[in-house]
């Protein structure tokens, strides 16, 4: 017990140091957050000055807690004289090895969370390995691909991008309404909430044979949306198709031809 209670007095002595240690790295964060989100409204984060800017105020930040970290080690009485230089040189190193180095490693186009397409497999990643890449169907099955597969692979990637293209492939009557069905569909589309504005959703009639029209209509939405999106743009247009009377969606056809056997002379 007694020991105890030395340890919470000597806790106790320590309070203001943990007070202001936690100040001044919850500080320099803030002032490293806001100093790059200036730097980022001159310099877009996404172009090619992007990495940099990120080693670079990744590099002042992590100077601050070595800061930090020495000057609480020399407030409790450790010896710290002459470590402030090798530290400093420490952190300038491994920025300069991350800023030239990392981006050539090897490394999976996604990160776990991300919904991506490996080969014939569709699903959400759940683990990153070594060895191998877990992704979870959307019909419950956990698949493991080995990485080096992974990396062989064309991979795509559905959540890199904030917006997805819905397309609706349509088929009418050759004789029907061109016309009708292209407006048809605009404004079944331009009736869902969730299509954006822009880019503005657009229909093309893509071909005209003997037995249908193919029109191509397509939409853009939030990545999240897509699915119910999609699912909501079929299902109207189905009930709209039902209801007109110079547009129809084709049938498959099927045609049959006979011809009569040549008789003998």
């Amino acid at each position: 017990m007694q020991e105890l209670k030395a340890i919470v007095g000597q806790l106790a002595g320590y309070g203001e140091l943990i007070v202001a240690g936690l100040a001044v790295i919850v500080g320099g964060m803030i002032a490293v957050l806001l100093l790059y989100r200036i730097a980022s409204s001159i310099v877009k984060p996404g172009g090619k000055y992007a990495r940099a800017m990120k080693v670079f105020f990744g590099a002042i930040y992590a100077m601050v807690l070595v800061v930090t970290i020495l000057l609480a080690a020399q407030r409790i009485g450790l010896p710290v004289e002459g470590l402030a230089g090798p530290a400093i040189l420490l952190v300038l190193v491994i920025a300069v090895i991350f800023f030239f180095i990392v981006p050539f490693l090897p490394r999976v186009p996604f990160i776990p969370g991300n919904m991506v397409q490996v080969k014939d497999v569709i699903g959400i990643v759940e683990a990153i390995t070594a060895y191998q890449v877990v992704i979870r169907t959307f019909d419950g099955q956990t698949v493991f691909i080995p990485t080096a597969v992974v990396m062989a692979s064309p991979i795509r990637n559905f959540s890199t991008v904030p917006q997805r293209r819905v397309e609706l492939n349509v088929d009418i009557q050759p004789g029907d309404d061109v016309e009708r069905a292209r407006s048809l569909l605009l404004e079944i589309m331009a009736a869902n909430e969730k299509v954006l504005a822009e880019p503005p959703p657009a229909v093309f009639v893509t071909g005209i044979s003997g037995e249908r029209a193919s029109l191509f209509a397509f939409a853009w939405v939030e990545n999240a949306d897509w699915f119910s999106t999609r699912d909501a743009l079929w299902r109207a247009l189905r009930d709209a198709f039902a209801g007109e009377e110079n547009v129809s969606l084709a049938l498959p056809q099927l045609q049959v031809s006979t011809t009569k056997p040549p008789t003998n002379p």
